[in-house]
């Protein structure tokens, strides 16, 4: 039993006619024939009293209840895949840097909730490298992540820098350290540096300078919160490297100064990654189409 043979069989019974059936499903008469005869063999039963008039025997109401049911299913499954196209409904599940996380997702959700109302939306956090990781193992449709090159280590992966992304040193504005704008790599080193987690980005690039150098890196405290590293940096308990876009409010207020030190200079990238053999579905498209929106310059593939 197949669908088209329910199809024909319901189409028969609508139109009281082989021949009109034919006509509205457009095949021949002789294949509507074939369809009813294939499903009667299979079933055992005689469906359609043959005549001018076709005639639904007790066998073919019963047949008929489920080929109806049948139908809806099918302009329902239709209906749905159309309204995930056109962005109506569907399941998105994101997966974002603590960076990105706490300094872009927002925005960006919130534009996306009025753009596609019926899309549900899962958002999961982590470092950039298990971003990644979780990416490539299908667990996220996509990921937004801090990368310090604008292609991932990965050749499943589909990697689409959109921002670069700036960062600096930040002291207590209250430290004589405030007053200096410069610092060697040796004035530096002697700092008690607040860091995050080793899965950080900013704290990976420190660990690798402070390798080259053959110095170990002078660290005071250890957090697992950006807020908490900008909290204690303003108390003056160390010194610390952040994204410029997590600390513009603190620097807008004067509580934390930034400086520089020589031979120091991390350039990163906030990318967009998925798998290649990824399909766009019209969720991700319409995530997609947000982010490209606010940053126009970058090359995003929606899909379309």
């Amino acid at each position: 039993m197949t669908l088209d043979q329910l199809v024909t069989f319901r189409t028969v019974c609508a139109v009281k006619s082989f021949r009109r059936a034919a006509e509205t499903l457009h095949i021949t008469q002789p294949a509507v024939s074939k369809q009813i005869r294939a499903l009667e063999e299979e079933l055992g039963e005689r469906l359609l009293e043959r005549g001018r008039v076709p005639i639904v025997t007790e066998a073919g109401g019963t047949l008929l209840k489920y080929a109806e049911h049948l139908s809806e299913l099918v302009k329902n499954a239709r209906n749905a895949i159309f309204d995930l196209k056109q962005l109506k409904r569907g399941h998105l599940t994101i997966g974002a840097s603590f960076t990105l996380a706490t300094s872009l997702l927002p925005d960006l959700v919130e534009k996306f909730r009025l753009k596609c109302p019926q899309v549900t939306l899962s958002v999961e956090t982590g470092w950039s490298p298990d971003i990644l990781r979780r990416v490539a193992s299908r667990d996220l449709d996509f990921g937004l992540a801090v990368l310090v090159s604008a292609q991932a280590n990965d050749a499943q992966l589909t990697c689409t820098a959109f921002d670069t992304a700036q960062t600096v040193f930040i002291t207590s504005a209250k430290e004589p350290l405030a007053r200096k704008s410069v610092l060697s790599f040796e004035e530096f080193a002697k700092l008690p540096l607040i860091v995050n987690h080793e899965g950080c980005l900013y704290r990976r690039y420190l660990a690798g300078r402070f390798a080259e150098k053959g110095l170990p890196m002078n660290i005071a405290v250890e957090v697992l919160s950006f807020e908490l590293e900008k909290k204690l940096t303003q108390l003056g308990l160390g010194v610390s490297l952040l994204s410029k876009a997590l600390v513009s409010q603190e620097l807008k207020e004067r509580s934390l100064k930034t400086f520089k030190v020589k031979g120091l200079e991390l350039r990163s990238y906030s990318c967009v990654v998925y798998r290649r053999d990824k399909y766009v579905h019209g969720a991700m498209r319409g995530f997609f189409e947000v982010l490209q929106s606010e940053f126009p310059k970058a090359n995003i593939d929606t899909g379309a």
